[in-house]
């Protein structure tokens, strides 16, 4: 049975839900789900699969000290914590925990701020995966879409492989009426973003698609890459490219298994109110928190009494440093309004 290497990638500043979500702490560290946060419910489903072994996690300077704390609170060691002198998305950061990896280890590749509810059935699932990655394949986590999503890219299935399905193509997030096409015709699902594959099959397509990439991450990695890792300078001049762009629309090895156990990226306080436990009137209430005839929406106060009265689809929290309020349905405007400047 081949090694099980978790590379955690923990990059982002999850801007989309500020204020609970900053530069400094974003969102994997930040408890949005009861009491965890989400880089430990990411390290915690590891926790009993079948040929586990130490972890990589990719992370910036600015968050190491979470990453470790994290690590030490858990049941899973880490092999490396490797720290990027800059952010230049997945592919770059893959390449890395591959190069460090032994050729053979099978790399599960999980962005730190997903949410999966499901432990069970995401366990079965990996295991379909790890057996599809250890043939050779590159295996990507398919979600079944329930809404005409336009913030997920898209997966065309072919025909089945395994227990999988090989990817007929990847499709860009789409306009609202292609997305209630592909949301329901039953050849589609959503990219989740997570890719498994031996490090040695991962390699070869990087430097068959992306040579450039390789040889830039190799030159910025210290030796021996074991321990607290942090990348030289050099790092800086990769190019900045995700994964699906830089190997998965390019390569012929892809496949994807779907996945049914209660995915969600947690990309907006749409998307957390969808997963959150919710009262009878609909709200979520979080801290010191009053409602007076106040429905469907998301409330959480972090240091001092909120009152909201007559509302209905709001979000609003409240932190130490602001106050947001906004309706619910436009929540992907948070990004841009915490952008704003003052009035």
């Amino acid at each position: 049975m081949s090694d099980v290497r978790p590379v955690i990638l923990s990059g982002g500043s999850g801007t989309r839900l500020w204020p609970l979500s900053t530069p400094a702490v974003p969102k994997q560290f930040t408890p949005l789900i009861g009491d965890d946060t989400l880089f430990g419910l990411t390290l915690d489903r590891l926790v009993g699969v079948a040929g586990l072994v130490d972890a990589i996690v990719v992370t910036g300077a600015a968050h190491r000290d979470h990453v470790a704390r994290e690590i030490e609170e858990s049941e899973l060691d880490a092999l490396a914590i490797v720290v990027e002198p800059t952010g230049r998305n997945t592919a770059p950061a893959a390449v890395a925990a591959a190069l460090i990896a032994d050729p053979g280890d099978v790399l599960v590749i999980l962005p730190a701020d997903h949410l999966i509810l499901d432990r069970s059935a995401f366990r079965e699932a990996l295991q379909r995966a790890v057996t599809l990655a250890s043939a050779g394949h590159l295996v990507t986590f398919g979600i079944e879409p329930d809404r005409a999503e336009t913030g997920y890219g898209y997966i065309e299935v072919g025909e089945s492989i395994g227990d999988g399905l090989v990817v007929a193509r990847f499709i860009e997030k789409p306009d609202p009426a292609a997305a209630a096409i592909l949301s329901t015709d039953g050849q589609h699902l959503w990219n989740s973003g997570i890719f498994i594959a031996r490090a040695d099959v991962f390699l070869d397509e990087a430097r068959a698609h992306c040579p450039e990439v390789v040889e830039g991450v190799a030159a910025s990695l210290p030796t021996p890459a074991t321990g607290l890792v942090e990348l030289f300078d050099e790092f800086g001049t990769v190019e900045s490219i995700s994964i699906d762009y830089a190997i998965m629309e390019r390569t012929d090895r892809a496949v994807v298994v779907p996945l049914r156990a209660g995915w969600s990226d947690v990309g907006s306080y749409l998307t957390l109110f969808d997963v959150s436990e919710r009262d009878n009137s609909g709200n979520h209430v979080s801290g010191d928190v009053t409602a007076v005839d106040t429905t469907n929406s998301f409330l959480k106060s972090t240091s001092r009494r909120l009152v909201v009265a007559g509302v209905e689809g709001l979000i609003v929290v409240e932190t130490p440093d602001a106050v947001l309020v906004v309706p619910l349905d436009r929540s992907q405007q948070v990004k841009d309004l915490q952008e704003a400047p003052p009035d």
